[in-house]
Protein backbone atom coordinates (compact mmCIF):
# COMPACT_ATOMS: atom_id res chain seq x y z
CA UNK A 1 0.00 0.00 0.00
CA UNK A 2 1.35 3.43 -0.96
CA UNK A 3 1.89 6.12 1.63
CA UNK A 4 -0.94 8.16 0.08
CA UNK A 5 -3.43 5.30 0.39
CA UNK A 6 -2.27 4.61 3.94
CA UNK A 7 -2.80 8.23 4.95
CA UNK A 8 -6.25 8.22 3.33
CA UNK A 9 -7.20 4.97 5.12
CA UNK A 10 -6.04 6.35 8.47
CA UNK A 11 -7.98 9.58 7.89
CA UNK A 12 -11.17 7.66 7.08
CA UNK A 13 -10.70 5.36 10.09
CA UNK A 14 -10.13 8.37 12.34
CA UNK A 15 -13.27 10.06 11.00
CA UNK A 16 -15.33 6.92 11.59
CA UNK A 17 -14.03 6.62 15.15
CA UNK A 18 -14.84 10.27 15.84
CA UNK A 19 -18.41 9.81 14.59
CA UNK A 20 -18.91 6.50 16.40
CA UNK A 21 -17.50 7.73 19.71
CA UNK A 22 -18.83 11.30 19.60
CA UNK A 23 -20.51 12.12 22.93
CA UNK A 24 -24.25 12.74 23.20
CA UNK A 25 -23.41 16.10 24.81
CA UNK A 26 -22.27 17.25 21.36
CA UNK A 27 -25.89 17.09 20.18
CA UNK A 28 -27.43 18.60 23.30
CA UNK A 29 -25.04 21.56 23.54
CA UNK A 30 -27.25 23.72 21.31
CA UNK A 31 -30.39 22.72 23.22
CA UNK A 32 -28.71 23.63 26.49
CA UNK A 33 -28.39 27.24 25.30
CA UNK A 34 -32.16 27.61 24.95
CA UNK A 35 -34.71 28.63 27.57
CA UNK A 36 -36.79 25.52 26.93
CA UNK A 37 -34.37 22.68 27.69
CA UNK A 38 -32.25 21.56 30.60
CA UNK A 39 -30.63 18.35 31.82
CA UNK A 40 -28.75 17.45 34.99
CA UNK A 41 -26.37 15.25 33.01
CA UNK A 42 -25.73 13.82 29.56
CA UNK A 43 -23.84 10.56 29.01
CA UNK A 44 -23.09 8.03 26.31
CA UNK A 45 -22.43 8.42 22.59
CA UNK A 46 -24.56 10.03 19.90
CA UNK A 47 -25.81 6.58 18.85
CA UNK A 48 -26.89 5.52 22.31
CA UNK A 49 -26.96 8.17 25.01
CA UNK A 50 -28.84 9.17 28.13
CA UNK A 51 -30.20 12.52 29.32
CA UNK A 52 -30.70 12.61 33.08
CA UNK A 53 -33.42 14.63 34.85
CA UNK A 54 -34.55 16.61 31.81
CA UNK A 55 -36.61 19.79 32.16
CA UNK A 56 -38.80 21.23 29.42
CA UNK A 57 -39.84 24.86 29.86
CA UNK A 58 -38.98 24.42 33.54
CA UNK A 59 -41.09 21.26 33.99
CA UNK A 60 -39.26 18.08 35.08
CA UNK A 61 -39.94 15.27 32.58
CA UNK A 62 -37.59 12.56 33.87
CA UNK A 63 -34.67 10.74 32.28
CA UNK A 64 -34.61 9.97 28.55
CA UNK A 65 -32.47 7.80 26.28
CA UNK A 66 -31.93 7.80 22.54
CA UNK A 67 -29.62 8.30 19.62
CA UNK A 68 -29.11 9.47 16.06
CA UNK A 69 -30.98 8.04 13.09
CA UNK A 70 -28.15 6.84 10.79
CA UNK A 71 -30.29 6.74 7.63
CA UNK A 72 -31.38 10.36 8.14
CA UNK A 73 -27.73 11.30 8.71
CA UNK A 74 -26.82 9.91 5.28
CA UNK A 75 -29.56 12.16 3.85
CA UNK A 76 -28.07 15.22 5.55
CA UNK A 77 -30.61 15.41 8.39
CA UNK A 78 -29.61 15.18 12.06
CA UNK A 79 -32.54 13.40 13.74
CA UNK A 80 -32.31 12.51 17.42
CA UNK A 81 -34.84 9.95 18.56
CA UNK A 82 -35.65 10.02 22.29
CA UNK A 83 -37.71 7.78 24.53
CA UNK A 84 -38.54 8.07 28.20
CA UNK A 85 -36.21 5.86 30.23
CA UNK A 86 -38.97 3.93 31.96
CA UNK A 87 -40.22 0.46 31.12
CA UNK A 88 -43.63 0.53 29.44
CA UNK A 89 -43.64 4.30 28.89
CA UNK A 90 -45.00 5.59 25.57
CA UNK A 91 -43.40 9.02 26.01
CA UNK A 92 -41.14 9.81 23.06
CA UNK A 93 -39.98 12.49 20.62
CA UNK A 94 -37.85 12.99 17.54
CA UNK A 95 -35.76 16.17 17.47
CA UNK A 96 -34.74 17.58 14.09
CA UNK A 97 -31.51 19.37 14.96
CA UNK A 98 -29.98 20.13 11.58
CA UNK A 99 -30.82 19.94 7.90
CA UNK A 100 -33.65 21.32 5.80
CA UNK A 101 -36.23 20.86 8.58
CA UNK A 102 -35.86 21.77 12.26
CA UNK A 103 -38.13 21.22 15.21
CA UNK A 104 -39.81 18.26 16.90
CA UNK A 105 -41.89 15.37 15.57
CA UNK A 106 -44.33 13.00 17.30
CA UNK A 107 -43.82 14.31 20.81
CA UNK A 108 -45.84 12.30 23.31
CA UNK A 109 -45.48 13.53 26.87
CA UNK A 110 -47.30 13.74 30.18
CA UNK A 111 -46.12 16.15 32.86
CA UNK A 112 -47.13 18.83 35.32
CA UNK A 113 -46.25 22.32 34.17
CA UNK A 114 -46.02 25.77 35.70
CA UNK A 115 -46.74 28.35 33.00
CA UNK A 116 -45.62 31.26 35.20
CA UNK A 117 -42.05 31.25 33.77
CA UNK A 118 -43.63 31.65 30.32
CA UNK A 119 -45.73 34.57 31.55
CA UNK A 120 -49.09 33.01 32.48
CA UNK A 121 -50.10 32.57 36.15
CA UNK A 122 -51.36 29.02 35.59
CA UNK A 123 -50.32 25.51 36.59
CA UNK A 124 -51.64 22.28 35.16
CA UNK A 125 -51.19 18.71 34.04
CA UNK A 126 -50.17 18.56 30.38
CA UNK A 127 -50.76 15.64 28.02
CA UNK A 128 -49.33 15.79 24.48
CA UNK A 129 -49.89 13.07 21.91
CA UNK A 130 -47.99 12.91 18.61
CA UNK A 131 -47.39 16.67 18.59
CA UNK A 132 -45.23 17.99 15.75
CA UNK A 133 -43.75 21.45 15.22
CA UNK A 134 -41.47 21.42 12.19
CA UNK A 135 -40.07 24.55 10.53
CA UNK A 136 -38.43 25.00 7.15
CA UNK A 137 -36.64 28.26 6.36
CA UNK A 138 -38.22 29.72 9.49
CA UNK A 139 -41.76 28.87 8.40
CA UNK A 140 -44.11 26.28 9.87
CA UNK A 141 -43.93 23.27 7.54
CA UNK A 142 -45.70 20.56 9.58
CA UNK A 143 -47.91 20.66 12.63
CA UNK A 144 -50.23 18.21 14.29
CA UNK A 145 -51.06 16.26 17.40
CA UNK A 146 -53.38 16.63 20.35
CA UNK A 147 -52.79 18.95 23.32
CA UNK A 148 -54.60 18.70 26.65
CA UNK A 149 -54.25 20.84 29.77
CA UNK A 150 -55.99 20.28 33.11
CA UNK A 151 -55.63 23.31 35.35
CA UNK A 152 -54.60 22.66 38.94
CA UNK A 153 -53.49 24.81 41.86
CA UNK A 154 -55.49 27.26 43.95
CA UNK A 155 -56.72 29.61 41.21
CA UNK A 156 -60.36 30.22 40.28
CA UNK A 157 -60.01 28.04 37.14
CA UNK A 158 -58.91 24.95 39.05
CA UNK A 159 -60.24 21.72 37.53
CA UNK A 160 -60.92 23.13 34.05
CA UNK A 161 -59.83 20.94 31.13
CA UNK A 162 -58.76 22.50 27.82
CA UNK A 163 -57.91 20.60 24.64
CA UNK A 164 -57.11 21.22 20.99
CA UNK A 165 -54.86 20.37 18.05
CA UNK A 166 -51.87 22.06 16.42
CA UNK A 167 -51.87 23.45 12.86
CA UNK A 168 -49.71 25.61 10.60
CA UNK A 169 -51.39 28.96 10.03
CA UNK A 170 -49.77 31.77 8.03
CA UNK A 171 -46.28 30.22 8.48
CA UNK A 172 -46.83 30.08 12.25
CA UNK A 173 -47.24 27.00 14.43
CA UNK A 174 -50.57 27.49 16.20
CA UNK A 175 -52.62 25.60 18.75
CA UNK A 176 -55.93 26.63 20.33
CA UNK A 177 -57.15 24.85 23.45
CA UNK A 178 -60.77 25.30 24.53
CA UNK A 179 -62.68 24.30 27.61
CA UNK A 180 -65.05 25.45 30.34
CA UNK A 181 -64.82 26.44 33.97
CA UNK A 182 -67.78 27.26 36.18
CA UNK A 183 -69.49 30.12 34.40
CA UNK A 184 -66.77 30.72 31.79
CA UNK A 185 -65.69 29.66 28.31
CA UNK A 186 -61.90 29.32 28.28
CA UNK A 187 -59.47 29.61 25.37
CA UNK A 188 -55.71 29.20 25.49
CA UNK A 189 -53.96 30.09 22.23
CA UNK A 190 -50.30 29.43 21.54
CA UNK A 191 -48.30 30.62 18.54
CA UNK A 192 -44.64 29.91 17.80
CA UNK A 193 -42.28 31.17 15.10
CA UNK A 194 -39.33 29.33 13.60
CA UNK A 195 -36.86 31.57 15.47
CA UNK A 196 -38.26 30.52 18.85
CA UNK A 197 -40.51 33.51 19.50
CA UNK A 198 -43.85 32.60 21.06
CA UNK A 199 -47.10 34.22 22.12
CA UNK A 200 -49.55 32.82 24.66
CA UNK A 201 -53.02 34.22 25.24
CA UNK A 202 -55.53 33.02 27.81
CA UNK A 203 -59.09 34.35 27.75
CA UNK A 204 -62.15 33.67 29.86
CA UNK A 205 -65.52 34.74 28.47
CA UNK A 206 -67.70 35.27 31.53
CA UNK A 207 -70.01 37.70 33.30
CA UNK A 208 -69.40 36.21 36.75
CA UNK A 209 -68.13 39.15 38.83
CA UNK A 210 -66.38 36.95 41.39
CA UNK A 211 -64.53 34.99 38.72
CA UNK A 212 -63.55 38.20 36.93
CA UNK A 213 -62.29 39.72 40.16
CA UNK A 214 -60.26 36.62 40.99
CA UNK A 215 -58.63 36.51 37.57
CA UNK A 216 -57.90 40.25 37.53
CA UNK A 217 -56.21 39.80 40.90
CA UNK A 218 -53.91 37.19 39.33
CA UNK A 219 -52.83 39.42 36.45
CA UNK A 220 -55.61 39.24 33.85
CA UNK A 221 -57.21 42.37 32.38
CA UNK A 222 -60.84 43.14 31.63
CA UNK A 223 -62.11 43.08 28.07
CA UNK A 224 -65.47 43.14 26.28
CA UNK A 225 -66.24 39.47 26.96
CA UNK A 226 -64.58 38.90 30.33
CA UNK A 227 -60.84 38.82 30.95
CA UNK A 228 -57.67 37.90 29.07
CA UNK A 229 -53.92 37.89 29.38
CA UNK A 230 -51.33 37.84 26.58
CA UNK A 231 -47.58 37.29 26.88
CA UNK A 232 -44.72 37.20 24.40
CA UNK A 233 -41.36 35.55 24.82
CA UNK A 234 -38.60 33.55 23.19
CA UNK A 235 -37.71 29.92 23.85
CA UNK A 236 -34.48 30.17 21.84
CA UNK A 237 -32.02 32.98 22.34
CA UNK A 238 -31.61 35.22 19.29
CA UNK A 239 -27.90 34.33 19.04
CA UNK A 240 -28.57 30.58 18.86
CA UNK A 241 -28.82 29.31 15.27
Amino acid sequence: MSNRLLVAALAIATLIMIVVLAPMSLLTARLARTEAFGAAGVSGAVWHGRLKDVTLAGAPIGTWKGGLNPLALVMGQVRLGLKHDKAGSDQRATLLLSGRDKGVERLSLRTSADLAPLGLPLTGDVALRDVSAVFRNGRCARAGGENRLRLIGDGPLRGAVLSGVAVCRADTWTTTLSGRAAGADLTLSGRMQGDGRYQLEMSAATTDPDLIQGLVASGFVRDATGVRRSVDGRLIAASVK
